[in-house]
C-alpha cells in the first residue's frame, strides 16, 4: 500500500508535521510512505479553461501539478494536512483540491481513500468547513473518506500536547492498514 501524505502547511516543522509525523510513526511497516511538501511546488490557480473535460481529460497547466498528479495517482490513500487559517485549508492546500478537477471526469481516483489531518487554533469547531470541503470533494471524485483527525493546535509545538489527537491519529492509523 502507498500512501502519499500532502503536506499544506508553511511551516515544516509545525503542527501538521507533528501529526503527520505521528501518523507515519503508527503505520504497519509495509506500507510505503511518502510527504510532499506543497510550498515546495509550484501550483498555479485553475483557469477554469475546460481542457480537462475534454480528451485525455488532464490539465493543460504546466507547473509542478504535473508531477503532484503522478504521484496522487500512484497512491491508495491520500492524507492531506493542513493548518486552518480562517476557518479553511491554507492558500495552497486549496489550490491544489481546485486542480483535483481533472480527476471528475477521468475517474483515477475512484476507489482510493482519503483521510485529513487539522490543526487549528480552537481545535475541531474551526474544522467543519474544511472538512465538510474535502468529503464533498471525496464524494465527487468516488474517493472513500475515511476520516478527519483534528488538533487543538495554535502555537508551533502545541499537537505535541494534544492527546486526544494523538489518540486518533494511531486510531486512523489502524483504519488505514486494514
Amino acid at each position: 500500500m502507498n500512501i502519499l501524505i500532502l503536506n499544506g502547511s508553511p511551516r515544516k516543522k509545525g503542527n501538521t508535521n507533528i501529526l503527520t509525523e505521528h501518523l507515519i510513526k503508527h503505520l504497519p511497516e509495509t506500507i510505503n510512505t511518502e510527504t510532499v511538501y506543497l510550498y515546495d511546488y509550484e501550483i498555479r490557480p485553475c483557469t477554469d479553461c475546460r481542457a480537462c473535460k475534454k480528451g485525455d481529460m488532464v490539465c493543460v497547466l504546466k507547473d509542478s501539478m504535473q508531477k503532484l498528479y503522478t504521484k496522487i495517482e500512484q497512491s491508495d490513500v491520500i492524507v492531506v494536512g493542513t493548518p486552518i487559517y480562517w476557518f479553511g485549508p491554507t492558500a495552497k492546500t486549496k489550490l491544489l483540491l481546485d486542480r483535483f478537477r481533472p480527476f471528475y471526469g477521468n475517474k483515477r481516483l475512484s476507489g482510493k481513500k482519503m483521510a485529513l489531518l487539522l490543526p487549528a487554533g480552537d481545535g475541531a469547531k474551526d474544522c467543519d468547513l474544511t472538512t465538510e470541503m474535502f468529503k464533498r470533494a471525496a464524494k465527487a471524485l468516488e474517493v472513500d473518506f475515511i476520516d478527519a483527525v483534528t488538533s487543538k493546535s495554535f502555537d508551533i509545538g502545541d499537537a505535541h500536547n494534544d492527546k486526544d489527537a494523538l489518540e486518533n491519529i494511531e486510531i486512523l492509523a489502524k483504519k488505514i492498514g486494514q
